[in-house]
């Protein structure tokens, strides 16, 4: 599902929500990693914002899988250069990641000033059956967050996030 903010607002933010957030773990090969897994200022915040809203439906904090945020930042730093927003290959991507399933899930948001913020993307989740369900989902036990900065879809100064789920 794709939702558009109030065209009054300066800035653009989209939604896609999975319809079925369960993909059985393929064995493929390969994988696309950025550089280092220590979170960044804002990537701890999403977490922070995801593990309260887990916490406040009394379901378990999920753990950073590095593998998983490897993959994570790889995507949005990909949906930058290629101005694409988009799960693309979401299940291929991460069964390659290295990252345990047997199923996966996928978030993904983009906004700009406080549009790109934590609180907000979180609770545009929350708005959003299907990426809700991706946040609540009991089974999940790890997540991997990548946030990509810069211009998109013509806006300067974006955020594109992506929060990689699995477990089971």
């Amino acid at each position: 599902m794709l939702m558009h903010f109030s065209k009054h607002i300066r800035v653009a933010f989209f939604l896609v929500s999975l319809a079925c957030a369960l993909l059985p773990a393929a064995a493929t090969a390969g994988s696309t990693a950025a550089t280092g897994t220590t979170l960044t200022r804002a990537e701890r915040s999403l977490l922070a914002e995801v593990n309260g809203v887990r916490r406040a439906h009394g379901l378990r904090p999920l753990a950073v899988d590095p593998a998983l945020v490897r993959v994570a930042r790889s995507y949005s730093v990909t949906m930058i250069r290629t101005n694409v927003f988009s799960h693309g290959a979401m299940g291929a991507r991460l069964a390659a990641s290295g990252a345990r399933g047997p199923a996966y899930g996928e978030n993904l948001a983009w906004g700009t000033g406080p549009y790109g913020a934590a609180k907000f993307v979180v609770r545009s989740w929350m708005n959003s059956p299907g990426h809700r369900a991706n946040l609540l989902r009991p089974g999940w036990r790890r997540i991997g967050i990548g946030i990509a900065r810069g211009t998109f879809q013509g806006y300067p100064g974006a955020s594109v996030v992506t929060a990689d789920f699995a477990g089971r």
